[in-house]
Order: structure tokens, then sequence, then C-alpha cells
């Protein structure tokens, strides 16, 4: 299976796996600048840390996974309920197929009061390997993925804390 086939078919999995309507909101500029902008380099960066040693099978549509995240929140991600500072930033590097190869990054960025207040105003992302922003599934307020990640969120959204 091509590599876009796959990241194309996660996208119709998540929308049906997570029953949510689809609609998407576009709202910022790909290559957003400031806190929260998405760093190429978060795997060696020191403003990033994984709690995972390794690609771990998850309950999500996105297969296995490591999960990365900005450092401003290594104190918070072991209590039982918190809530990210404006700036964070969760990647997750997915292989969605489980074939040893990974096929792409789904990135949260959480925004500024008010962007999304009725889900906790977290922005998603689908990145290609490179890190590119992808077109599909549409950037920004996106119902597909809040409709999976609001199952947690007296953790702010963020699933995959109790992943190791």
């Amino acid at each position: 299976m091509s590599r876009w086939l796959g990241i194309m078919l996660l996208a119709s999995i998540v929308a049906a796996g997570c029953g949510s309507d689809n609609k998407v909101t576009n709202d910022t500029p790909a290559a957003e600048a400031g806190p929260g902008a998405f760093q190429a380099d978060f795997r060696t960066s020191d403003t990033f840390f994984t709690m995972m040693s390794e690609m771990t099978p998850g309950d999500s549509p996105h297969g296995r996974v490591q999960i990365w995240y900005s450092s401003n929140v290594s104190d918070l991600l072991s209590e039982s309920t918190f809530l990210v500072p404006v700036g964070t930033v969760a990647i997750k590097p997915f292989d969605m197929d489980e074939d040893g190869t990974e096929d792409g990054l789904a990135v949260m960025i959480k925004r500024e009061p008010g962007y999304d207040a009725d889900n906790n105003d977290w922005r998603y992302e689908m990145r290609d390997v490179s890190g590119n922003l992808m077109e599909e599934p549409v950037p920004g307020r996106n119902a597909m993925c809040i409709s999976c990640h609001a199952a947690a969120a007296d953790k702010d959204y963020l699933l995959g804390t109790e992943m190791r």
C-alpha cells in the first residue's frame, strides 16, 4: 500500500471509528510561528520528550504510535487531571498499518483561550513523515479528532498520557 493511500485510509478509519460528522475549520496558516509552532527536529530537541521507548500499539486508529510532548508539561502528565498551558504541543508519529514504517505525524497544538472553548482550544494537524502539513484532513478545529480526544477531557484531551 502506498504511504499516501495509507494516510487517506487512516482519515477514513478515524472518521468512521470516532463517529463524527467530520466538520473541520482550517483557521490558521500552515507555517505558524511562536509558541506552539511545529518543530521538525522534535525527536532531538530539548524542548520535547516522550515517555515511550518505542512505537507502541494503542487503541487509536493511528496504529502503533510514539507520543512526544513539549517539555513545558513534563510535571503535569503524571497527574490524574490537568490542563496544559497555551503553546503545548503533542506530536504522535504513527505506523497505521503496523508494517514497521512510519506513515505520518498527528499533531495537537494548544491555542489561546477562545480558539475553540468547547473543545479545550486544541488545533489538530496531520503531517507527512517529513513534517509537511497535509491538506487532508483539513487542519484546525477538526471534529473527527475532537470526537475521539474528548474522551480524555480530564487530561486536557491528551489521550496517550498513560502509554509507556
